[in-house]
């Protein structure tokens, strides 16, 4: 039998040899489950202490010493449940955990399309209600991707429900997304004519960075930093001045 679910459990593996013993061939005495299971005497009795105090195992007092059964396995479900309840309990003490220890900086990296699609999806719920996102787009190659625009243009829905404003810096006028967002009718969007072109699309808003790149396998690079993310809004700022309506 595979003993992960036990150990799931919290099950020792003492315990586990002792309770599928017993439960295997009913009553036993300590000399038949220390020979059978070839574990040390007292190890052997305090897994059975342990498993009684579980409740998985109960025993009787004969003349010739006790004698031990196990009850119906079903009584498993009552170490799911207390598990899971001791679990909920520490919920909280992690998070306050979380709160006190405060990182200056924070990065992370999604991989692949599914990645990809989470940072957008991600980026979207994070960023408050009525903030500004300060985007350099992709260059008009990526955009034509029918994959990346259907994904965007789900994405975009969330930002039109929590009033979102983006000031976005895009390549050209002839960029299929621009004509998406001027629909949309909630972008201030400025152009880099002279060829410019940008790999990557950088969305900056508070203090994070996600930095998107579409590629045959997509990368996503987010950095939560203050002074990192003011140091790109100074780039988005300078871009910005020098490029057209």
């Amino acid at each position: 039998m595979n003993q992960e679910a036990l150990e799931i459990l919290g099950l020792t593996n003492n315990e586990i040899k002792v309770y599928l013993f017993v439960l295997e061939k009913g009553h036993s005495n300590g000399t038949q489950i220390r020979n059978n299971t070839k574990i040390a005497h007292s190890r052997v009795y305090a897994a059975l202490d342990t498993l009684i105090d579980k409740g998985l195992i109960i025993f009787k007092k004969t003349p010739k010493g006790k004698i031990y059964s196990a009850l119906n396995p079903e009584i498993l479900e009552n170490l799911i449940d207390d598990r899971k309840n001791k679990i909920l309990e520490y919920i909280p003490i992690l998070k306050n955990l979380q709160k006190k220890e405060k990182f200056e900086t924070d990065t992370g990296v999604f991989e692949g399309f599914n990645g990809f699609k989470s940072a957008l999806y991600n980026l979207a719920n994070e960023c408050p209600s009525n903030e500004t996102i300060y985007i350099i787009g992709f260059s008009n190659q990526a955009y034509n991707n029918k994959r990346l625009a259907d994904l965007l243009q789900n994405v975009n829905k969330i930002s039109i429900k929590k009033k979102h404003k983006f000031k976005m810096i895009l390549d050209n006028s002839e960029n299929t997304f621009y004509k998406q967002r001027k629909e949309e009718k909630i972008s201030e969007i400025k152009f880099m004519e002279n060829g410019f072109k940008s790999p990557a699309a950088i969305d900056i808003f508070q203090d994070k960075v996600y930095i998107f790149l579409w590629d045959e396998n997509p990368y996503v690079f987010t950095i939560k930093n203050k002074n990192i993310a003011e140091g790109f809004k100074i780039y988005f700022n300078f871009l910005w001045n020098i490029a057209k309506k």
